[in-house]
């Protein structure tokens, strides 16, 4: 064991998390998260009801085990203007159209939820996964709340999070009793070189935190190659790296018309080259 977590293991800060004789993971669909590989992929946010439910139907039909869909969209700055129904997500009305898309698909649903507030029937109806944004990511009184339910929880990595603070969120988690739990990773802060290129590109992808978590944890572990990437042409090539060095799965931005996606329009893939990130599983 490595001195620093063990250290953080002698004083009882650690515990849960790197029990490494115990299973973690959870069912999702017909897959084990932790098991099976598993491929989530769906639009940044649900933009209609009727985008969302056909947009569910093609993503079965290439063979994803779960929709994302955000109803709640946080953004990076406010959204002042509403875009056919939409700011900053379509929240209970996208809540509504998931559950139905649910229905008629039967995928499981992965969304995020930002607030205590949002933890209500309607949404532990039409969420199957619950996302833990990025900004959330250190958010102690929401995680503490996370880990009273009976449902799981996908834990994205903060875009500064270390690896102990990426432990540390999940024993807190795992402290209130939920250990339906899987880490993601979805790049950290950085100067790339090439951002003056390629402007959409924010984060870096950490492709290394993968082994490395591994050397201490059980907890699943799903990349999310289009935050990290920020650019639709490199999301392909990272998903075939994540998978490569271990990680248990994908979570993929892909739109029915990706240069139209009202969110993160830059990253958005297509059918296509969700139906060449599919090879690899």
């Amino acid at each position: 064991m490595n001195e620093y977590i063990n250290k953080l293991i002698q004083d009882d800060k650690l515990s849960l998390s790197v029990d490494k004789s115990k299973t973690f993971g959870f069912q999702l669909g017909d897959k084990w998260v932790g098991k099976d590989k598993v491929l989530i992929s769906g639009p940044c946010s649900v933009e209609s009801k009727e985008m969302i439910m056909d947009w569910s139907q093609e993503l079965k039909e290439v063979g994803v085990d779960a929709i994302r869909a955000g109803a709640y969209k946080p953004c990076t700055y406010p959204i002042r203007k509403e875009i056919n129904g939409w700011k900053e997500g379509m929240r209970e009305e996208g809540l509504h159209a998931m559950l139905d898309a649910k229905s008629e698909c039967g995928l499981p649903m992965v969304s995020e939820i930002m607030d205590v507030k949002q933890i209500t029937n309607l949404s532990m109806d039409a969420i199957d996964v619950i996302q833990v944004g990025t900004r959330n990511f250190q958010n102690y009184s929401l995680l503490d709340e996370f880990g009273k339910l009976d449902k799981p929880i996908l834990l994205k990595r903060g875009t500064w999070g270390t690896l102990d603070e990426i432990l540390g969120a999940c024993e807190r988690i795992l402290d209130g009793g939920n250990d339906k739990l899987a880490i993601c990773l979805r790049g950290v802060v950085g100067a790339p070189s090439y951002r003056h290129i390629f402007p959409s590109i924010r984060w870096t992808p950490d492709l290394m935190m993968i082994p490395a978590l591994q050397q201490f944890t059980n907890i699943p572990i799903i990349y999310d190659p289009s935050h990290s990437t920020g650019y639709r042409d490199f999301v392909v090539p990272i998903s075939k790296g994540a998978m490569a060095v271990g990680a248990d799965g994908l979570i993929v931005e892909c739109h029915p018309n990706p240069r139209l996606s009202i969110s993160d329009a830059d990253q958005a893939i297509g059918i296509e080259q969700l139906e060449q990130i599919k090879e690899v599983f």
